[in-house]
């Protein structure tokens, strides 16, 4: 699946065969050796180049819109991989000190990247909400204190604990949906629900978010494939 925007953004880019400089600069911190590499669906290098004193700088010639990888390697660290929508431009790239392995502050000239920069923020924000939510809950449960309250309180401690889980086991479509609400004309979310087959997680669920995008975006060559495999998805779960 990998491979289906990929083709679609190929087919629309046939006929153009100017290549034009992609950019990245950036800022490793508390990383200060290593690679920075970027490689297209296809696992082709586009570019590559050492970190040096927590910094890098590289460019490269590429033809307009895929998505790809992004990834640091570090001997400490291993590989730490994320997802990007390559397009000729300047990308602009800051690791999180402290967590390395969440999505890094990218600031492109390019729209689709800065949607995705958006998305992954909103992701790695609200994933750390609703596990503080769910340990603190469970902090609370585990408390003898808790035991002495009332069989209403003490049940309804333990009601919201388990929406808690519900909310974690969610998490991808509650972050798409409130991504789709808070940004209803962007343009990755088809790439978000087939991502490694996200869909098949949740397809009601995505399902669902995907009816609330535009008609255009649903009318599209990738909007009716996607909408194919979400209803192919939940015909099987349905049986």
């Amino acid at each position: 699946m990998k491979y289906f925007f990929a083709l679609c953004l190929a087919i629309l880019a046939a006929g153009c065969t100017q290549k034009t400089t992609i950019e990245f600069t950036g800022t490793t911190p508390g990383i200060t050796d290593g690679e920075f590499i970027i490689k297209n669906l296809s696992d082709s290098t586009i570019c590559k180049t050492a970190i040096k004193s927590g910094a890098f700088e590289v460019s490269g010639e590429y033809n307009n819109g895929t998505y790809g990888y992004m990834s640091v390697n570090n001997d400490k660290l291993g590989m730490l991989a994320f997802d990007v929508y390559l397009q000729p431009g300047k990308y602009t790239v800051t690791f999180d000190r402290e967590k390395p392995y969440k999505y890094p502050d990218i600031q492109s000239t390019v729209k689709k990247q800065n949607e995705l920069t958006a998305y992954y923020h909103l992701f790695d924000k609200t994933k750390e909400e609703l596990n503080k939510k769910a340990a603190d809950l469970n902090a609370r449960l585990k408390d003898p204190k808790s035991k002495t309250l009332p069989a209403d309180a003490y049940n309804n401690l333990v009601n919201k604990y388990q929406e808690a889980e519900q909310q974690q086991l969610k998490l991808a479509t509650i972050v798409l949906s409130a991504f789709v609400d808070k940004y209803p004309d962007n343009s990755i979310t088809l790439r978000i629900i087939v991502l490694n087959n996200a869909y098949m997680s949740d397809p009601d669920g995505y399902y669902r978010i995907f009816q609330k995008l535009s008609q255009a975006t649903k009318e599209s060559p990738e909007g009716k494939a996607v909408r194919g495999l979400l209803e192919s998805a939940n015909n099987l779960t349905n049986k």
